[in-house]
C-alpha cells in the first residue's frame, strides 16, 4: 500500500519539475534583455538586425562590438566629419558608398518619418533626446538610451547594448583591455601631477570642461589633473581664471595652436611661452564618449610624461586594432 501511495507523489514531483524546466527554457528563449541608461528594462524577443542608431558615438561602437551590420540608419553627422568618415569606411562599405540611410536632419535631430520608415527592431537614442525616446515608443519601435556620462555608464552601457546584439563576450574583452591599458598609466600615490586645460572645438579657448566631465575623466585616466576646478560640464571663463590655474598644458579639439597663441591676453601665460599647446587629431581616435577616451588619455599622458623611445602614433594605432578588431588608417 504504502508503495502505492509514493508512485503518484513522485510522479507529480518529476511533473512539476518538468513543467519548472520547461518554463524558465521558455522564459530564456523568449528574447534577450537589457537594461538602458534610464534603468528601462529593453526586451526584443531575438538579437537586434536591424537597429537605427541615433547617437555617433555608440554607431562608433557597435562596430568595435563587430555589430555594425546589424545597424541600418545611422546620424548624417558620420558622413560629415572627415575623420570619422574615413575611419568608418574601412569598416563598412555602405558608409563608404554612403548608402547607409541617414534619418535625420543633418545633425542629431531625428526625422521620425524615416526613422520608421527603415522599419527597425531597435533604435539607441541619446539619453538627452527625450521627445524623440517618447515619440519612438509611442509608435511601437523599442529603444535603447544611453548617457556616456563617465567611465562607469561607457562600460555598463556597451556591456548592456551587447546583450541586444548578441555581442557579449566582445564588449567582457574590449572592456578588460580598456581597464587593463589604464592601469599601466596610473600615477604613484604621491607623484605631482601636471595640470592640463582643455579648450573647446572651433577656437572656442575660453569655453571648458569642469570635473564630472568626459574630458576630465579622460584628464585624470592619463595621470594628469584638470586644471579647471570647477563643478561644471562647460563653463566660459575669462583669461585671468586661467592665469589663475596656470596650467601646464593646453589641450585643443577641433581646434589649431595657433587659436591659442594669436590671445594677446593669452600671451604671458607659462603654457603659451612654453609652447604646451597641443591639438587632438585626428578626432575620431579620441572620442571621450567611447572606448576611446583611453587613447585621449595615452596621447595625453605622453605629452605629460614624453618618455623616451615611446612611440604614441604607433601605440594609438595599436589599440585601434584591437577596438576594431582590424588595422585602421587615418
Amino acid at each position: 500500500m504504502k508503495i502505492f501511495k509514493i508512485i503518484p507523489f513522485f510522479t507529480a514531483l518529476v511533473l512539476l519539475l518538468v513543467s519548472c524546466n520547461n518554463k524558465t527554457e521558455k522564459n530564456h528563449s523568449g528574447g534577450v534583455i537589457a537594461v538602458d541608461s534610464r534603468g528601462k528594462t529593453v526586451q526584443l524577443e531575438k538579437f537586434a538586425e536591424r537597429a537605427v542608431v541615433l547617437f555617433a558615438p555608440m554607431v562608433d561602437q557597435l562596430y568595435m562590438l563587430q555589430a555594425g551590420q546589424q545597424i541600418i540608419g545611422i546620424p548624417e553627422q558620420l558622413y560629415l566629419t572627415p575623420s570619422t568618415y574615413s575611419a568608418l569606411s574601412q569598416l563598412d562599405q555602405r558608409i563608404e558608398n554612403k548608402t547607409l540611410a541617414t534619418p535625420t536632419f543633418g545633425g542629431r535631430s531625428a526625422n521620425l518619418e524615416s526613422v520608421v520608415g527603415l522599419k527597425p527592431d531597435l533604435a539607441v537614442v541619446y539619453e538627452v533626446d527625450t521627445e524623440t525616446i517618447s515619440q519612438l515608443e509611442e509608435l511601437g519601435v523599442p529603444v535603447f538610451t544611453v548617457s556616456s556620462k563617465g567611465e562607469a555608464s561607457i562600460f555598463n552601457e556597451l556591456k548592456e547594448v551587447s546583450k541586444l546584439f548578441g555581442k557579449g563576450d566582445r564588449a567582457d574583452k574590449l572592456i578588460q583591455y580598456v581597464k587593463g591599458e589604464l592601469m599601466k598609466m596610473r600615477p604613484e600615490p604621491k607623484a605631482v601631477k601636471k595640470k592640463v586645460y582643455y579648450a573647446w572645438s572651433k577656437g572656442r579657448i575660453f569655453s571648458t570642461s569642469g570635473k564630472g566631465s568626459l574630458m576630465d575623466l579622460a584628464i585624470e585616466s592619463a595621470g594628469a589633473q584638470n586644471a579647471c576646478p570647477l563643478e561644471m560640464e562647460a563653463p566660459n571663463i575669462g583669461a585671468e581664471l586661467i592665469y589663475q590655474w596656470n596650467p601646464d598644458l593646453i589641450i585643443l579639439w577641433n581646434s589649431e595652436p595657433n587659436d591659442v597663441y594669436k590671445l594677446k591676453e593669452l600671451a604671458a601665460l607659462p603654457a603659451v611661452i612654453n609652447k604646451q599647446v597641443f591639438e587632438l587629431k585626428p578626432t575620431f581616435n579620441f572620442d571621450p564618449h567611447t572606448l576611446k577616451f583611453l587613447l585621449f588619455a595615452k596621447q595625453l599622458h605622453h605629452w605629460c610624461y614624453p618618455e623616451k623611445g615611446y612611440d604614441p602614433n604607433n601605440d594609438i594605432k595599436n589599440s585601434l586594432t584591437v577596438l576594431y578588431g582590424q588595422e585602421i588608417n587615418q
